[in-house]
């Protein structure tokens, strides 16, 4: 007795890939000896990154997410930057690591978007997120070796992964992912255009699987052991028929011949026979709910389920994988349509049909006068002369029924635009310091925001640092701001402010949190506070009620001009370099990769003392000019009543220069107040004579306090 059997593609494909082409070809396959268990893969296999030898690589087709093999990988790189704050040096580390990941073990067209631990390194307009460089191979025959791979392995024992489409990521910065390699995922486009399941088929199986099937397929993952567990689940799936005809597997002719009833009841013993016989499995043998897991591309390709229900019949709940992308919709009714084929199939026929009927083969349907009325043969055994046929209904294809596939909190895509710098030497206002820094501010005109390496040149060094992560409030003066007296709140001046980013917001505070330091910021060379944010609409806005000169900076309380630089001083926008003690008067400059930068000379502004405020001179009853000011520390701008400012310096000394008609004299002293006696100030001559104070700090003077008198 000869059998044809309809099958399962996994049962003719068992085994690994070698094996199961000796099997398949030349040999007719029995169902029940040749139908193992199901092991192809679960879906969710995709989104788990590996780096271990022997596991299988993915054959991907059209469009999916996968996270692919760690294959080649150097040791994390450290570097140090060293910056300086409240008089100590600080080092801060930060890794990078270069490294190759395997994807699909087919050629691929391009790779889109990147995710790192579930957040996008690299967007819809292909930024990466955070420094670092990569590289695509998309596996074709002429590939070439990675250079960087090669260098460090040597170009001898360096393959060129030719047919293995490959992402190579050079000097990527690990900070963001607690500086480890982080689990990626990647949007990998396979094919140009979405795959049909017959080419898919033909594809995975090396020409062994034939079918007619054109429903294309937006992406599909054939991965596993062997070309069973590779394809099976999309045959399962997407209930297709396939055809052992001994050499390959393919769709049946799909003929639906009408049977009369003279062709049934047939034996090969002239003994009498049924015309037909019929049975039904009990309801118990087959599922009352079916789930299929799939990809969602809404979803970010995140794993979605869909479930079908037949009614309030008891038994059990079963669960299909199918690692293909589908929406919502379409996985909901291949639920349906798959739970309605097992149920349909509870109802066997069996025909004992004559030799013209020799030609049937599985996977044909017969039409019957029964209900319902077509059905597919299941299994031919030929008998004698007698064509013993194996029936069950064939399940009506169903319209698509609505799914709902949840929702995602999406990851915002902001791409990064090109970067503002600044480099701002102002005094410190928060606490002292005895290292010579600078600040660094970075904007830029679009939302998105990532740090950037900066190289800062200095006296021919170059180190480089990073900006700060949060994006500096960046502008200019759209208007110019009046001279006005430092010691008062400047109720009649405004100025207006244009920010670089017009989606950032300058607010209004209160007097109490005015005073408290908050809204300052540096106009120019002036430190500012501003109590009144009123905007003006495109990242305009207009600053009211305000305190000048803040941080002894009143000698640049005139000269503004429009156009000159503004920037709100936040501590995390803005990055602290420290510079070495020979850089004051120096040239200092900031640049991007992409070229743009800012410069400045360095005055060590956070280094000097303020000037001394408070300057008077008069001449006493004997003719000696009694000259006294008021200190201030750069430990403390704030004045307390009752409580003389800390000193701030190694020892206290001031500079007192007196010039007069005639000539000048300077005169050093150890304490905020000088007398000069009046035999010493004949060498000035008579008339006008300008009094200059400047206090001498350990790294730098302070700027000068001037005040006119007339010794007539």
């Amino acid at each position: 007795m000869a059998t044809l059997v309809l099958s399962t593609v996994g049962t003719a494909l068992g085994g690994p890939i070698g094996s199961a082409i000796g099997a398949l070809i030349g040999q007719s396959i029995d169902q029940e000896l040749l139908a193992p268990a199901r092991r192809g893969p679960r879906v969710g296999d995709l989104s788990v990154q590996s780096s271990s030898y022997g596991t299988p690589l993915p054959r991907i087709y059209g469009t999916m997410r996968v996270a692919g093999t760690v294959i080649w990988s150097t040791d994390l790189i450290e570097h140090s930057d060293t910056g300086g704050a409240k008089g100590q040096p600080d080092v801060t580390y930060s890794y990078i690591a270069s490294f190759a990941v395997a994807l699909s073990s087919r050629q691929a067209g391009s790779i889109k978007r990147i995710w790192a631990d579930g957040k996008l390194l690299r967007g819809e307009a292909e930024d990466l997120k955070v420094a670092g460089t990569l590289r695509f191979y998309t596996g074709d025959e002429d590939q070439n070796i990675d250079p960087l791979i090669g260098s460090i392995e040597g170009i001898a024992n360096t393959p060129a992964y030719r047919g293995l489409a490959l992402a190579v990521f050079e000097d990527l910065a690990l900070a963001d992912f607690g500086n480890r390699i982080p689990q990626l995922t990647f949007e990998l486009i396979a094919d140009a255009a979405p795959p049909t399941i017959a080419a898919v088929l033909a594809d995975a199986s090396s020409g062994l699987i034939a079918s007619s099937s054109s429903q294309q397929l937006t992406g599909y993952a054939a991965y596993g052991s062997s070309i069973r567990s590779a394809v099976e689940s999309l045959v399962a799936g997407f209930g297709l028929e396939l055809l052992d005809d001994g050499t390959v597997l393919r769709s049946p002719s799909g003929a639906a011949p009408f049977l009369i009833g003279d062709e049934l009841g047939n034996s090969s013993d002239n003994n009498p026979e049924p015309r037909l016989e019929r049975e039904q499995a009990a309801v118990r043998s087959v599922p009352a709910a079916l789930r299929i897991t799939y990809y969602d591309p809404a979803r970010d390709y995140q794993t979605g389920e869909a479930r079908a229900v037949a009614g309030e019949a008891p038994g059990s709940e079963e669960r299909q994988d199918l690692p293909a992308v589908l929406s919502a919709g379409d996985a909901k009714s291949l639920a349906e349509q798959a739970l309605a084929r097992a149920w349909t199939q509870r109802d066997k026929l069996t025909l004992r049909l004559p030799p013209s009927r020799l030609d049937l083969e599985p996977g044909d349907q017969l039409e019957l006068s029964l209900n319902p009325s077509t059905w597919a043969i299941q299994k031919i055994t030929i008998d004698g002369f007698v064509v013993l046929a194996e029936l069950s209904p064939s399940a009506a294809a169903a319209a698509t029924v609505a799914g709902d596939g949840g929702r995602i909190v999406p990851n915002e895509d902001v791409v990064a635009g090109p970067v503002t710098l600044a480099l701002l030497d102002i005094p410190n206002v928060a606490s002292a310091s005895n290292i010579p820094t600078v600040l660094l501010a970075a904007s830029s005109e679009t939302s998105g925001w990532k740090p950037q390496t900066v190289a800062i040149e200095l006296g021919g060094q170059r180190p480089t640092v990073q900006t700060a992560r949060s994006k500096s409030i960046l502008g200019s003066a759209a208007t110019a701001l009046a001279a006005a007296d430092a010691s008062l709140i400047d109720e009649q001046n405004s100025f207006e402010v244009q920010l670089l980013d017009a989606d950032q917001w300058l607010t209004s505070c209160d007097d109490d949190a005015l005073a408290g330091g908050t809204n300052l910021a540096v106009l120019g060379s002036e430190l500012i506070q501003f109590g009144s944010a009123t905007s003006l609409g495109s990242g305009r806005f207009e600053l009211r009620q305000l305190l000048r000169g803040r941080g002894g900076t009143e000698w640049a309380c005139s000269g503004h001009a429009a156009g000159e630089s503004f920037c709100l001083l936040q501590a995390s926008a803005l990055q602290e370099i420290a510079l070495p003690g020979w850089s004051l008067g120096a040239a200092v400059s900031a640049t991007t990769a992409s070229g743009t930068g800012a410069s400045i000379t360095f005055g060590g502004e956070a280094l000097r003392p303020p000037s001394p405020v408070n300057l008077t001179a008069r001449r006493s009853s004997g003719g000696d000019l009694v000259i006294g000011w008021t200190p201030r520390s750069r430990q403390g701008f704030a004045w307390v009543d009752g409580v003389d400012s800390p000193l701030g310096e190694g020892i206290e000394q001031y500079r007192v220069m007196l010039t007069g008609t005639a000539g000048s004299i300077e005169l050093i002293t150890g304490q905020p107040d000088l007398t000069v006696l009046s035999g010493d100030l004949v060498p000035l001559g008579p008339g006008a004579v300008i009094v200059q104070v400047t206090q001498i700090g350990d790294f730098a003077p302070s700027r000068i306090a001037q005040l006119n008198i007339s010794l007539s």
